[in-house]
């Protein structure tokens, strides 16, 4: 994946902005984005965690996902 765009880093995991152009999802600057995706860094890459959330669920998902006991 391209790392053009916004991507907000919460320990493991990547928020990409995305957005549609011509039936096809592209990474996309915060301003642009219509959602979020969310990823996880794994040792052979990033793995699709989370699918067209807004920024604010996406970021929710995150930081529970990392949040320290």
């Amino acid at each position: 994946m391209p790392l053009k765009g916004f991507t907000a880093i919460v320990g493991r995991l990547h928020i990409y902005a995305m957005r549609s152009i011509a039936s096809r999802e592209m990474i996309a600057s915060q301003s642009d984005a219509q959602w979020f995706h969310v990823y996880r860094r794994t040792p052979t890459g990033l793995r699709l965690e989370q699918k067209k959330k807004d920024f604010d669920s996406a970021l929710d998902y995150c930081l529970r996902c990392t949040s320290f006991h």
